[in-house]
């Protein structure tokens, strides 16, 4: 058979792949989607969608429609509860932001809390008005990869029709079982089956007024403290569907309809829709890259969901390796752009990996106490000492943007260290900096645009304070065909939040130089940030 050929072939159609189809399809890099599955969503999770992820999603073209959605009310707050157990005593609640009004100052787009079953599809059709060719009920059997390209066989799950695709490259978007990390003997590493857990999806009309109005405001999420199984519901859809989701035991899993009856009370009716159990890890593949083929998202690693980590890590790297992919296929950079995806993205990884495993263990450092039931002046202390300790221990889980916009390129291959120290790095706080890696501060323009709306095409040259002639600068990228832009930012705002009188800032919106002056050596320069040539020793000073 003559083997069909695309640039790139995504092979999985979840929340990660989806979201490299719309970064690719934003780039205008033809691709094909696979994916074994029809594409629904049966059972829904991972709601929580991270401010750096809506970034991306503002760059594509999503994040206002989802923000003003109604598959979860963008008014409604996103507010945490914990309490001895439901119909018990409230014992603290972590305040949250709605849809509609989560804007940060530190952000143009705050984060969003909703449903997986509406977010796939809105990154589908986002994809498919792009130009991606989704293949569902289509997977990938094996794979062989030589110097100029993979040769992919593609299986019709439903009519048995096999095809080659060739493709240029292949991401591996396949979640945790992935057929393509296993072919290509990637490891796992890390610690396996930290514990185990059941969750019952099912709708429940009457459950979120009775929550709200325990607590005295609108819930999202209620954590129990002396529940045995430490049981936890999750608003789905801001109304009447709903997550529980429990500590188990997988040899002994109990009836979906008792665990949600005994935990909600019998008087509630309800209906079970799906349950299913699932294992915590704390697991990184040891590769990222093997030749033409990568790794991203749950192929690539393996968390507890405490937190929110598991889909805004996998759409980080799918951002990452989308405009690596384009900038190679383009021709303006070199592989060694291609090789610093693993560089840059497995150390966030480690990074959230080790955090969610963490909020676990601080969760079960979490204990029930029978005087916290108690209808007296003991009781009332009892709760007040558990509620300092649901703080101490357990904010840290829902308070994350240092997590979510902190994260930082260290020791990347393509960003070139100036020599100043790192800026804290804290899961709970952003400090907004230039230094090589970080992200670019987002500060508001005259127009009412970001910053970071200046960012996506190619590469921007940042000056802010006096003016600084950058003329030598765009020739040199033009002469070695890089795509580069600039961008004058006046006021003393510009001034604190840029740092420097130059920042360069990547097509990912990441800062890969800075200095105060233009560099002699400006080919050079753009030789290490662009993979063709390597940052090691190399250090690129103002003015010199």
């Amino acid at each position: 058979m003559n083997a069909e050929n695309t640039p790139v072939l995504i092979v999985g159609a979840g929340p990660v792949g989806l979201s490299l189809a719309n970064e690719l399809g934003w780039r205008k890099i033809p691709h094909i989607v696979v994916d074994e599955a029809d594409g629904q969503v049966r059972f829904p999770a991972g709601e929580n969608i991270f401010s750096r992820t809506m970034e991306h999603l503002r760059r594509w073209g999503l994040s206002q429609a989802l923000r003003n959605g109604d598959a979860f009310p963008p008014d409604r707050p996103r507010n945490i509860g914990f309490a001895t157990r439901l119909w018990g005593w409230p014992l603290a609640l972590f305040e949250g932001s709605s849809n509609r009004g989560a804007a940060d100052r530190n952000s143009p787009e705050g984060g969003l809390f909703y449903p997986r079953k509406a977010f796939d599809p809105a990154l589908r059709g986002s994809a498919e008005a792009f130009g991606a060719d989704l293949r569902y009920g289509c997977r990938l059997i094996f794979f062989d990869q030589d110097e100029g390209g993979v040769s992919c066989l593609i299986e019709d799950v439903n009519r048995g029709v096999r095809q080659t695709i060739r493709a240029g490259y292949v991401a591996a978007c396949d979640g945790a079982r992935s057929m393509v990390r296993k072919q290509l003997g990637v490891r796992l590493v890390g610690a396996f089956g930290e514990g185990a857990n059941f969750a019952v999806y099912f709708r429940c009309p009457g459950l979120a007024a009775r929550l709200d109005r325990m607590f005295g405001a609108p819930m999202a999420q209620v954590h129990t403290i002396c529940d045995e199984t430490r049981a936890y519901l999750t608003s789905v859809d801001g109304a009447d569907e709903w997550r529980l989701s429990m500590y188990a035991d997988l040899s002994n899993l109990p009836a979906p309809a008792e665990v949600v009856s005994r935990t909600i009370g019998a008087d509630l009716p309800f209906e079970v829709f799906k349950a299913q159990p699932w294992t915590g890890h704390r697991v990184v593949a040891e590769r990222y890259r093997v030749g033409r083929v990568f790794l991203a998202g749950d192929a690539a690693h393996l968390r507890w969901p405490k937190g929110g980590f598991g889909a805004n890590t996998g759409i980080g790297d799918a951002v990452d390796l989308g405009w690596k992919l384009e900038a190679v296929l383009q021709g303006w950079a070199g592989d060694g752009l291609l090789d610093s995806y693993q560089a840059e993205r497995r150390p966030i990884a480690v990074r959230n990996t080790n955090e969610a495993a963490n909020n676990r263990v601080f969760d079960t450092m979490i204990q029930s106490n029978p005087l916290l039931d108690r209808d007296d002046q003991t009781g009332v202390e009892s709760r007040m000492r558990m509620k300092e300790e649901l703080i101490a221990l357990r904010l840290r889980e829902f308070v994350t943007p240092g997590i979510q916009l902190g994260y930082r390129y260290r020791d990347s291959p393509v960003c070139i260290d100036d020599g100043t120290l790192e800026p804290p790095d804290d899961h709970m706080l952003y400090h907004p900096s230039t230094w090589p890696g970080c992200r670019a501060p987002h500060i508001w323009l005259a127009d009412g645009s970001s910053t970071l709306d200046l960012f996506g095409r190619g590469f921007v040259l940042v000056t802010s304070g006096a003016e600084v002639d950058s003329g030598r600068f765009q020739e040199v990228a033009d002469d070695m065909s890089i795509p580069l832009a600039h961008h004058h930012l006046p006021g003393r705002e510009a001034v604190d939040a840029y740092e420097r009188a130059l920042v360069l800032v990547r097509p990912d919106g990441h800062v890969c130089w800075r200095g105060d002056a233009v560099p002699h050596d400006i080919e050079s320069l753009l030789a290490t940030v662009t993979g063709r040539a390597t940052a090691a020793g190399c250090r690129l000073e103002s003015g010199t």
